[in-house]
């Protein structure tokens, strides 16, 4: 008897000692290797598949947050107000510099216009008008003044410099037509489109007040160099040259910078009219 429970003793013994060994096995076996005991390559494969995942995520996470931006910026312009209209849009036209010299006993002044418009940046266009009006004056002295016309979509500047010298005045014309909407310049073809005119038919006034203007002044002259200078004037350059715009009385212009004439008084002029 007393060997009987000896001998489960030791069975029992045993029995215990294989289920603890069991239980720390049990882990080693179904864990994955550490980082440090896999290899290189494995180490990279693994790293880069993770980065990949994130990045996928990420970019996911990106393009619906994009997505719902653009919903959101959508509904939120659909209930802005609509913008003012060009026409009902405050214009003013006034004095942006001003200045005054002696010549030849007479005071001239200078005046160099900006145009402002409620809620239109025209910052751009001010300062050109600056910059170029302001050499002009310094170098010759001269007598700067504007009219204008402010329409429903444009603003059209006529500057007109008069040069002194001795008892002859020479006068350039400028012309700058700016758009009420945006601010900006208004290109030939923009501001035709605003007046309804076709360009061909633009050019066509501008060649006849040409024509015109050669009859009346020079029909007399009968110079070889009369007939060249006035061939020169009718090429289709000189004739895309021309500037429109709406004058300060609402009509329909046209300006011809620097036709070259006989000697005289003046060797260019400066052709302007209205066609309407």
């Amino acid at each position: 008897m007393k060997k009987f429970k000896t001998t489960v003793s030791i069975m029992l013994m045993l029995a215990m000692t294989a289920g603890i060994a069991g239980c720390n096995a049990q882990p080693a076996a179904t864990s994955l290797p550490s980082v440090s005991t896999q290899s290189k390559e494995t180490t990279t494969e693994t790293t880069t598949e993770a980065t990949t995942e994130e990045t996928t995520t990420e970019e996911s996470s990106e393009t619906t947050l994009e997505t719902t931006t653009e919903t959101t910026t959508e509904q939120t312009t659909s209930k802005e107000p609509t913008p003012t209209p060009a026409p009902a849009r405050k214009t003013t036209v006034n004095d942006q510099y001003k200045r005054s010299m002696k010549v030849g006993g007479k005071t001239l002044w200078t005046h160099i216009p900006q145009v402002l418009i409620d809620g239109v940046d025209t910052d751009d266009f001010n300062e050109e008008l600056l910059h170029k009006f302001i050499d002009i004056g310094k170098k010759n002295d001269s007598r700067l003044y504007y009219s204008y016309y402010v329409g429903k979509k444009a603003i059209s500047l006529y500057i007109t410099v008069e040069l002194e010298s001795g008892n002859s005045s020479k006068k350039n014309l400028y012309v700058y037509n700016c758009s009420r909407t945006t601010g900006k310049k208004l290109s030939k073809s923009e501001m035709l489109k605003i007046m309804g005119v076709s360009s061909s038919a633009f050019d066509t006034k501008v060649k006849n007040a040409i024509k015109n203007m050669w009859k009346k002044k020079y029909g007399s002259d009968t110079s070889s160099s009369k007939k060249q200078m006035e061939k020169a004037s009718l090429t289709s350059k000189m004739i895309s040259s021309a500037i429109p715009y709406v004058n300060k009385d609402g009509k329909k212009a046209y300006l011809i910078r620097q036709i070259e004439v006989p000697s005289g008084a003046l060797d260019h002029i400066d052709l302007h009219g209205t066609f309407s």
